[in-house]
């Protein structure tokens, strides 16, 4: 007769069966294998042609196109192999490597997107649109959707619409006739005037007289608009810094847009930009226009956050700040009030200065800006509260961790305190070379104002480092902006303020400094693309410095700033040239711009919410995807898989511990003769299963006699009976090791809680895994609870990543090698033996941190 729990374990268990027929595990473990072999060679595929563009090899574009069509192939085969081995449960993946794929070919083929849209709007905007709306609208849309920060209301006006805009008004040959390698000023001149007057299409009025009628709808007839340059290309790894026009404070009609829209569009055929994409190595022809028209903020505070301090510690960022709009910052107009903010889960500033802040930039109430004098009683106040700067750091940082990069981040405050971001875009910070080295540079500080060779010292550390290195030249200070046209080659230009219009003379420049600016102006951005040796904000060097004068200009990352009267030739020899590397060439990024598709990992953590088909953005990531739900099949199968014990030669594992397990051997995984029943430790072949063994019956670590239950751990135990049989499937009662050479699926019930191990150990890191989980035990649920604490404290330690709940703890750890699979595994399986009966002993929290150090440290005593 069955007692009252057996009983009641059968009636539970039969609501329990997983339903429907699956494969069998054999079967099953063939598929997972498949999956990892076509997984392999696609990653063998991307991490060639990582390497390539690594800048070491010299390839072309039939490269691309045949390892291209190599990796499509491999991993066609690994989306089939996953959906066998999943019986089709992802099926949704298949659009997202159609899109993928779609996108990639349309880079590699210079196939015309087929889009026809010519206004989006950014909550519709999907991360594989880039390409026609431009990388400013681009990073703004993924901010918005993705991190759920603050970003104005706005839609994107779509290289599509400018492609009709030229078709309608016959600008396609004029554009295809303008030269690559030399920037003709009347020819676009008369490109840019033909965009100014021109016709808009029928279709792209259409589009931007709904788009503005739904805005209005939102905000009010009251909104404005800044209308904003989206140019392919713009805010990816070059920033076009002040390159295109912006209209600000833009009338939400439709016939304002509309303008402001062509003057974006034709700012693209300025001379200053082609000057700009000429030196950058980008073909004018090549280049389209969308643009952003995005809800003016009433911003009571703007400015701009590097996430990462450009001139010195990377575990700093630096925040500029004025009154009212942005553009006096961004134009370097102001002496901004600065903010140096040391980086962390608590971020500290660490550093505040606060500017002259003379001017400020404001709305106009019918529409456009006024730069005004600032209130005296504003000038000396800091813009910013430590609340806001603080703040304003955590989302600088949030952005940085979601782009994986340093970024330039444009920023308001509105008048009722509410941060918004206006744009976000890479942060140029060059790397440091052999030739940035200080050896045989001379002390800043090396006599009283003499420097080397006793050169004089005009100025010594004022003002702000852009872009470390050293320049020399005769000095030249424009009286006017078109004194630029008369710049000589090799000159260091001096300026009151800083221009983004210095970029035409970049190029030829040996040095800049400026009066008034800070590092997060356009122009500063600019600096560092060209690596001109910058200085801003020394605040009077027009008034020593004299047109003519030869001087030589030192800046270095610890932000020594130095001009030296004279040519210093010394400084000059040991600075060296900076030659153009090959990743700066045109043609060699748009090939790794390919790359953007395919290499980049967006899915790191299976524990995130966005490790879903939907979060899979690249081929890398569609791997990850089904590298991570293949091990989870398998582990899902290998539960469930009653089949097993009836169909296969089930042997018992003779060890020197009473563990009961039971092993089933799917190729290679023990080593006994023909219908053994028995299967000692050393005929045991299986590398994984041997480490857990081993582990097991480490000495010390395997407690024979029984924990004493005290009364209401007892009751607790019998309590959660119909828990334990719902949860325990086909298993009650057996402990059972599934496993081949190199694989096993270990589930173990020991007394009240129930183990599983599951893990891949080959000599190809990538296919290696360890999967663990564990649930239940006799004591209440504190108790319980405190023992997943303390295995959560030693499997951390071990660097698994964790997800707990309760008393159930799930530890993942993949990509790691079969020497650390082993080793891990051994401590694996001591934790499973020593944690057996741990959770009766763990009356206070005091004691699980005495167990987990002893444990760590190798002490197993109980």
């Amino acid at each position: 007769m069955k007692s009252f729990f057996e009983h009641l374990k059968s009636i539970l268990e039969s609501h329990t069966k997983r339903p429907g027929s699956v494969l069998s595990f054999k079967d099953t473990f063939d598929s997972f294998r498949e999956v990892l072999d076509s997984n392999n060679r696609a990653l063998e595929l991307i991490t060639d042609m990582g390497e390539k563009l690594g800048g070491d090899y010299l390839f072309d574009i039939n490269y691309i196109k045949s390892s291209y069509s190599d990796l499509y192939s491999a991993m066609s085969q690994s989306v089939r192999s996953f959906d066998a081995l999943t019986a089709g449960k992802y099926a949704e993946l298949h659009d997202v490597f159609s899109r993928i794929d779609n996108r990639t070919k349309g880079m590699i083929f210079d196939i015309t997107s087929a889009t026809t849209e010519i206004t989006a709007f950014y909550e519709d905007i999907t991360w594989d649109m880039s390409g026609e709306i431009g990388g400013k609208n681009a990073n703004l849309s993924e901010l918005k959707n993705y991190l759920k920060l603050n970003v104005p209301d706005a839609f994107a006006v779509t290289t599509h619409a400018f492609d009709e805009l030229v078709e309608h008004n016959g600008l396609r040959h004029k554009i295809g006739a303008l030269s690559e390698n030399e920037v003709n000023g009347q020819a676009l001149k008369e490109i840019r005037e033909t965009i100014l007057n021109a016709e808009i299409p029928a279709s792209v009025y259409s589009a931007i007289y709904s788009a503005v009628r739904k805005l209005k709808a939102r905000c009010g007839p009251e909104c404005f608009l800044a209308v904003r340059s989206s140019a392919t290309e713009e805010d990816s790894e070059f920033s076009f810094a002040g390159q295109f026009e912006t209209i600000l404070n833009v009338p939400l009609e439709s016939r304002e847009v509309m303008e402001a829209y062509k003057k974006v569009a034709a700012s693209l055929f300025s001379a200053k930009t082609a000057a700009y994409l000429k030196q950058m190595g980008f073909d004018i022809r090549n280049i389209k226009m969308a643009a952003a028209c995005v809800v003016m903020v009433d911003a009571a505070v703007s400015g701009v956050i590097y996430s990462s301090n450009p001139a010195g510690d990377s575990g700093t960022l630096i925040i500029n700040a004025n009154w009212g709009l942005g553009t006096t910052v961004v134009e370097g107009q102001a002496d901004a009030d600065l903010y140096l903010v040391k980086k962390g889960v608590i971020p500290e500033i660490i550093e505040e200065k606060t500017g002259s802040k003379e001017f400020m930039a404001v709305n106009i109430k019918e529409g456009g800006t006024s730069k005004v004098k600032t209130p005296e009683g504003m000038r000396t106040t800091p813009c910013l509260t430590t609340e806001q700067a603080l703040e304003l750091a955590v989302q600088a940082m949030r952005i940085e961790r979601h782009f994986r990069k340093p970024q330039d981040i444009e920023w308001a405050i509105d008048k009722n305190g509410k941060i918004f971001v206006l744009q976000s875009r890479p942060l140029n910070i060059p790397e440091k070379t052999s030739t940035d080295q200080k050896a045989g540079i001379p002390s800043p500080f090396a006599g009283e104002g003499q420097g080397e060779g006793n050169h004089k010292i005009l100025m010594s550390n004022k003002g702000t480092v852009v872009q470390r290195g050293v320049g020399a030249g005769k000095i030249f200070i424009p009286a006017y902006p078109d004194d630029l046209n008369n710049f000589p080659k090799g000159s260091v230009l001096v300026s009151k303020h800083d221009s983004s219009d210095f970029v035409k003379v970049m190029p030829f420049a040996s040095a800049i400094i400026t009066d008034v600016g800070t590092p997060t102006s356009h122009m500063a951005s600019l600096c560092r693309e060209f690596r001109v040796p910058t200085i801003v904000g020394t605040g009077d060097a027009t008034l020593f410095l004299k047109q003519g004068q030869e001087i030589t200009v030192y800046s270095d990352d610890e932000g020594n700033a130095l001009i030296y009267d004279g040519i210093v030739r010394e400084l000059l020899e040991s600075a060296g040239a900076d030659f153009k590397k090959m990743e700066d060439v045109y043609e060699y990024r748009r090939r790794r711009y390919i790359l953007r598709y395919i290499s980049p990992l967006n899915l790191i953590d299976p524990l995130l919410d966005n490790f879903t088909v939907g979060g899979c953005k690249t081929m890398h990531d569609i791997l990850r995807f089904i590298h991570e739900k293949s091990v989870a099949e398998l582990v899902d199968r290998a539960r469930y898989g009653n089949s097993m014990l009836k169909k296969n030669a089930a042997v018992k594992l003779d060890l020197s511990i009473p563990s009961g397990i039971i092993a089933i051997d799917i190729g290679g995984g023990l080593d006994i003769p023909e219908g053994s029943e028995k299967a000692s430790f050393d005929q045991v072949t299986s590398i994984p299963l041997k480490a857990i063994l081993k582990g097991m019956m480490h000495p010390g670590v395997w407690h024979s006699e029984a924990v004493a239950l005290r009364v209401n751990d007892f009751l607790s135990s019998m309590m959660r009976m119909p828990d334990i049989t719902a949860d325990s499937s086909d298993y009650v009662g057996y402990n059972v090791a599934v496993a081949s050479k190199e694989y096993v699926n270990m589930s173990l019930k020991f007394g009240y809680h129930y183990n599983m191990v599951d893990s891949y150990c080959s000599e190809n890191t990538r296919n290696n895994h360890i999967y663990f989980r564990f649930v239940g035990g006799a004591t209440d649920i504190v108790k319980r609870s405190r023992r997943i604490h303390l295995l959560s404290i030693v499997l951390k330690e071990y660097g698994f990543n964790l997800n707990t709940k309760g008393d159930l703890i799930i530890a993942r750890l993949s990509n790691i090698s079969r020497d650390e699979i082993v080793d891990l595994l051994d401590q694996s399986g001591r934790l499973i033996a020593f944690a057996r009966q741990l959770d009766a002993l763990l009356h206070d929290d005091a004691t699980v941190e005495r167990y987990a150090k002893n444990f760590l440290a190798g002490s197993y005593d109980l």
